[in-house]
């Protein structure tokens, strides 16, 4: 029988795994009846059904581009239908909170909120301010932030400083195995890192095994050779051997980089270009917490890896400022939020 009593909560985020992770990250420690409202193409609802997550809803999702684009007239069209798809969820659902990481799919989720008057958090990882928590800025209850610098850009009444949401990393270790690295490109894979990679992977083979995880559409782009691992993306495996690695090599998504600061890694961010990723790499590098390489650098990588390869105090640094530079109780700190807002 149905908990009356149990708080009921709408989560909305998708397109990539970026906006989901910290979300079911807060689900898995926060007890409450959730829904998963997501894209209709996006890797998110296979991702969340792999985690044992099935209540998943899928509406329309636009983009508003800041350029010029004839795609701009046709989403307009979109954004409408999912706004009234956005009310007829929260109407059925009667939310009691609704939480956002980012994402165009969470705007007209928010604004249907907004208008039930139904708690909005809006939850801001990557170091530039997205378009969309900009328009869903106004209408949240509290925005919380990764690091402080971001707090500037919000009220000061709603913005907190939490950290990165981040799954629960607490799990037995293999004892035995060889140094190696890992390269990805996140969850649905990167061609351009994955080409960019290739020269290196020999080199790299000189000293560790080699895990690439490569994107489903991707997987023609693996190698063979001996020592290298071509794996399709696995949001478990992943984490098992970042836990592992000696470096990381990878886009700058913050959801990543929060998991391997909680390890203390040692990052090279090869930023997708022209987007957020640069801001977070450039971010990162600014503190000594991470190394940033501009895809089609190859001599800045060949310096880098050559130093990383050949100093072990270097890689030992470049985790521990990278772990010091994160909150590490985001989870804590957002059920002592929730708590207060559904006044428990």
């Amino acid at each position: 029988m149905a908990d009356k009593n149990r708080k009921r909560i709408i989560l909305v985020g998708g397109g990539t795994l970026g906006s989901v992770s910290p979300l079911l990250a807060i689900a898995r420690k926060y007890p409450a009846d959730y829904l998963f409202v997501g894209t209709e193409n996006g890797p998110e609802k296979h991702y969340l059904s792999s985690h044992g997550f099935d209540n998943f809803l899928a509406i329309k999702s636009g983009k508003l581009r800041r350029y010029f684009s004839w795609q701009n007239f046709w989403d307009i069209f979109r954004l409408i239908l999912a706004f009234f798809q956005s009310l007829k969820i929260l109407l059925k659902f009667k939310a009691d909170l609704v939480l956002t990481a980012g994402s165009f799919v969470a705007v007209p989720v928010a604004w249907a909120a907004w208008l039930y008057r139904v708690p909005i958090v809006a939850h801001q990882q990557d170091v530039e301010i997205g378009l969309a928590n900009k328009l869903i800025a106004p209408l949240a209850k509290k925005i919380t932030v990764v690091f402080s610098e971001q707090e500037q850009y919000f009220s000061r009444k709603k913005v907190l400083l939490t950290g990165n949401p981040i799954r629960d990393l607490d799990f037995k270790q293999a004892k035995d195995f060889a140094p190696c690295v890992l390269i990805t490109g996140g969850g649905i894979g990167a061609r351009g890192l994955n080409d960019f990679m290739a020269p290196f992977i020999p080199r790299l083979l000189e000293k560790y095994q080699v895990y690439h995880f490569l994107g489903e559409k991707n997987f023609d782009q693996r190698l063979d050779l001996d020592g290298y691992h071509p794996i399709k993306f696995s949001a478990q495996e992943i984490i098992e051997i970042m836990a592992r690695a000696d470096i990381i090599i990878s886009r700058a998504g913050m959801s990543l980089i929060s998991e391997a600061s909680a390890l203390r890694k040692a990052l090279v961010l090869v930023p997708m270009s022209a987007s957020h990723q640069e801001r977070n790499a450039a971010f990162l590098a600014k503190h000594n917490a991470a190394f940033m390489v501009r895809q089609g650098n190859y001599q800045i990588m060949d310096r880098y890896l050559d130093k990383l390869m050949s100093n072990d105090d270097l890689r030992r640094a470049l985790g521990q400022n990278l772990y010091q530079l994160f909150p590490q109780n985001a989870v804590n700190d957002y059920k002592i939020l929730m708590d207060k807002l559904l006044k428990k």
